[in-house]
């Protein structure tokens, strides 16, 4: 498993039928425009030189904006198989997080507290899913050494890059030991059918709240502004703070990033997204998994997802889902 989960993508074996047709008739198409000698219309003749052949020239297609695009992205910490949990442990629920999510039917899901052993059982559960990230200690995604991973539907998206950084003094640098950092696990996507490029960033912040936080969320917005401008942006994951009155949630959304589900169109479920392996409680509030969104993207809806199958939760926490529709570059 280590390489599996240090190698960022593995494969699936089914996708969305229809999806999956127009994606694999553009790559044919492509192909084919790239065979020597082949002129696909608009073509013209060239007058030649006299006593030479003509010569066959492809006008410059005009240039043609990418389609705008309705994405369901989802946010799910799935909690970790490490814990004791009892009844509620991994084994007892594996079972239903995958029915869950099957049910959302989200084209991106950001995965928090996820293990090795839980991304070997999802994707198999998942076979229309691949996905990209690496675990945090860097020792195959065992004990406490959580994964921030990013599934996604192969058959309407390709990641064109993808990387993970620590968030710490150096991001850049793997902290591994005692002291392991948590992590952000990001990729840029090119969507098949709609020519669309878009940029996901999955995270877990750590629960001690104050300047480790803030560091954090700065730390996602300084990568975040090095995109070109007009950049289609998603920020996701469990952050340990209160959304709406949270420090933390001020710096998130200081730089542009706003909150999916203040911004919503319409709002399902409650205002809460912690809940103990149970119901939420009345009149109870407080989301601490959130889903950001910058540039060209605009919020239809938002829900905190509640599915149980007779009392059993398939988390410790509600996948909160959104629908986006991403505009012009």
């Amino acid at each position: 498993m280590p390489a599996r989960l240090l190698g960022a993508l593995t494969s699936g074996r089914a996708a969305r039928p229809h999806r999956a047709a127009v994606a694999r008739a553009r790559v044919r198409g492509s192909q084919l425009a790239g065979l020597a000698g082949l002129c696909l219309p608009p073509c013209a003749l060239v007058a030649a030189a006299p006593g030479l052949p003509a010569q066959v020239a492809q006008a410059e297609p005009p240039a043609v904006p990418a389609a705008s695009l309705t994405l369901d992205v989802t946010t799910f910490n799935i909690r970790t198989a490490a814990g004791r949990d009892g009844a509620n442990a991994w084994r007892h629920r594996k079972e239903l997080v995958a029915e869950t999510i099957r049910r959302i039917d989200a084209d991106v899901l950001g995965l928090q507290e996820v293990l090795a052993e839980q991304i070997e059982y999802l994707e198999r559960e998942l076979p229309h899913y691949r996905w990209v990230g690496v675990d945090r200690g860097l020792n195959g995604g065992t004990g406490l050494s959580e994964a921030t991973p990013i599934f996604y539907r192969y058959g309407e998206m390709v990641p064109i890059e993808s990387g993970t950084f620590w968030l710490s003094d150096d991001p850049d640098r793997p902290v591994r030991g005692r002291r392991v950092s948590r992590i952000v696990t990001w990729a840029r996507f090119h969507h098949l059918e709609t020519g669309r490029d878009l940029h996901v960033f999955n995270t877990h912040f750590t629960l001690r709240r104050g300047p480790r936080q803030l560091r954090s969320a700065e730390q996602i917005n300084e990568r975040i502004a090095r995109l070109p401008a007009g950049s289609a942006v998603i920020v996701m994951g469990d952050f340990n703070a209160l959304a709406e009155s949270s420090e933390t949630w001020r710096v998130a959304t200081r730089d542009g990033l706003r909150d999916a589900w203040v911004v919503a169109g319409e709002r399902h479920g409650p205002p809460l997204t912690s809940n103990g392996f149970g119901p939420p409680p009345a009149g109870r509030q407080g989301r601490i998994d959130w889903i950001l969104v910058g540039g060209p993207i605009e919020v239809p809806s938002a829900r905190t997802v509640l599915h149980s199958v007779e009392g059993r939760w398939p988390s410790d926490h509600y996948p909160v889902a959104a629908t986006l529709r991403i505009g012009g570059r």
